[in-house]
C-alpha cells in the first residue's frame, strides 16, 4: 500500500523538485504541504499512522486520512479502514499514545452526552476525556459548519490584507516562503483551505454535470435603486477549481466563460444560500489564490475580481430584502446552522437549474475540461492543468 501512497501523494513529496531531497522507504514517508505542514507517515503492524505538524494540522490530517481511508476501502473489497486517534495523559499505563479509541465511537457517546470513554488496553481503567481525544481526530468542521462564514470572514479580513502582501513580497522565496509567514497566519490559509474543500466534497455529485465555481455581479447598476424588482441581468464568471481563479484572467482577458443570465426574483431568491456560500468562499480564497508564484495577479486585477465578488456579496443581501424570505432569513442568516442545513438542501437542486442555463448559452462551459483526481471526484478546469489529473 505505501508504494501506491507514495505515487499518489508525490506532489507532497520532499523531493517533487529534487528526488535527492525525498524521504520515503518500505514502511513510510514524510511529506510537505507548505503552510498546511508536514506529515509522517508510518506502517506500524496492521495500522498506518499519520502525525501531522502544523500551525492549523487539521486541514492536511484530514486529507491524508480521507485518501487513506479511499485508497483502502477502494482497492481491498471489503476490508475497513476504522479512524482511531491515540490516548492522552493522564494514562492508566503511564504510556500515553499507547491505547487507540475508535474516532466513530467517540462521536456516537458524544452524541449521547457521555464525557468520558474508557480506555480499552487492558489493565488500563482510566476514562478519557472524549472532546480532548477529538482534538487528534479529523472532526473539526469547516469555518462555515463553525462560526458560520459571514463571522467567519469578518473574524480574518484585515488579516488576509496582510497575507496578501507579505506572499507577494516574499513571491522570490518561491516554495520556502511560507515557512516566514507567521503561524497565525498559516492556520488561517489552513483553514481557508478546508473550508473550500468543504465546498467541493459538498457538491461532489453535480460536479459530474457542470463546474461549481463563479461569481457573479447585476449587469445593470441601477439594480441596487430597483427593490422590488422582478427580473435582472446577471453576468456570471466561472472559475477553474484546480487554481481557483476566474477564467478571463486565465485566458487573457478574454470574455469565454462570462455570461448574461435573466434570473428572476423567486429563483434567485431561492439560490441565494447557495450563491451565499460558493462567493463568501472564493472571498476568503481569493488573496491566497491570486498570490501563488506560479500565477501571481497584479494589484489592478486582483481588486478588479475583489469588486465582483463584493458585488455578489452585496447583490445577495439586496435581492432579499422584501421578500417572503427576508424576515426567515434575517433570524438565520448568521447562524453555522444555517450554512450547513438550508444551503446543503438548497445547493444540489440550484446547482443542476443553473447548469442547464449555462449550458443553453455555452454547452462548452467557456472551455473548461472535466477530469477526475486520483479519488475519481469530478474537477473542471482551465486547460492549462489538465496534465495535473
Amino acid at each position: 500500500m505505501f508504494y501506491q501512497l507514495i505515487v499518489r501523494l508525490h506532489k507532497y513529496s520532499l523531493g517533487r523538485n529534487n528526488y535527492n531531497d525525498s524521504i520515503h522507504w518500505q514502511r513510510g514517508l514524510m511529506l510537505d504541504n507548505d503552510y498546511n505542514g508536514r506529515a509522517l507517515l508510518e506502517h506500524i503492524g496492521n495500522d498506518v499512522k499519520i502525525t501531522v505538524r502544523a500551525a492549523y494540522p487539521e486541514r492536511f490530517l484530514s486529507y491524508l486520512t480521507e485518501e487513506v481511508k479511499w485508497l483502502v476501502e477502494s482497492f481491498w473489497e471489503g476490508l475497513n479502514c476504522n479512524i482511531m486517534v491515540p490516548c492522552i495523559a493522564p494514562c492508566g499505563m503511564e504510556a500515553p499514545g499507547h491505547g487507540l479509541f475508535e474516532v466513530q465511537k467517540l462521536i456516537e457517546s458524544k452524541k449521547k452526552n457521555r464525557p468520558e470513554f474508557p480506555c480499552t488496553v487492558s489493565g488500563c481503567d482510566e476514562w478519557q476525556n472524549i472532546d480532548q481525544l477529538l482534538n487528534n481526530a479529523v472532526t473539526t468542521p469547516a469555518p462555515s459548519q463553525d462560526l458560520g462564514l459571514e463571522q467567519f470572514r469578518t473574524v480574518v479580513k484585515d488579516e488576509l490584507k496582510v497575507i496578501r502582501r507579505d506572499l507577494v513580497t516574499l513571491d522570490h522565496r518561491a516554495q520556502q516562503r511560507h515557512q516566514a509567514l507567521s503561524k497565525d497566519q498559516q492556520a488561517i490559509m489552513s483553514q481557508i483551505d478546508q473550508q473550500f474543500a468543504y465546498l467541493m466534497q459538498m457538491l461532489t455529485d453535480e460536479a459530474k454535470d457542470g463546474p461549481r465555481l463563479f461569481s457573479f455581479k447585476p449587469v445593470d447598476p441601477g439594480f441596487f435603486d430597483r427593490p422590488k424588482w422582478i427580473s435582472e441581468k446577471f453576468q456570471l464568471t466561472l472559475w477553474c477549481e484546480h487554481s481557483r481563479k476566474p477564467l478571463p484572467v486565465l485566458n487573457g482577458g478574454s470574455q469565454q466563460g462570462v455570461y448574461e443570465l435573466e434570473l428572476n426574483r423567486e429563483w434567485f431568491t431561492k439560490a441565494v444560500p447557495y450563491f451565499k456560500l460558493v462567493t463568501g468562499t472564493l472571498s476568503l480564497v481569493l488573496p491566497v489564490a491570486a498570490s501563488t508564484t506560479q500565477f501571481m495577479l497584479d494589484d489592478a486585477t486582483y481588486k478588479g475580481i475583489q469588486e465582483e465578488l463584493d458585488l455578489g456579496q452585496k447583490s445577495l443581501e439586496f435581492g432579499i430584502k422584501s421578500s417572503n424570505m427576508a424576515i426567515d432569513w434575517q433570524t438565520k442568516r448568521d447562524g453555522a446552522e444555517f450554512e450547513q442545513g438550508e444551503a446543503i438542501r438548497a445547493q444540489g437542486a440550484m446547482l443542476r437549474e443553473l447548469h442547464t442555463l449555462l449550458q443553453d448559452k455555452d454547452p462548452g462551459f467557456g472551455g473548461l475540461v472535466r477530469v477526475q483526481n486520483k479519488r475519481r471526484e469530478f474537477l473542471w478546469v482551465h486547460a492549462d492543468f489538465v496534465g495535473e489529473y
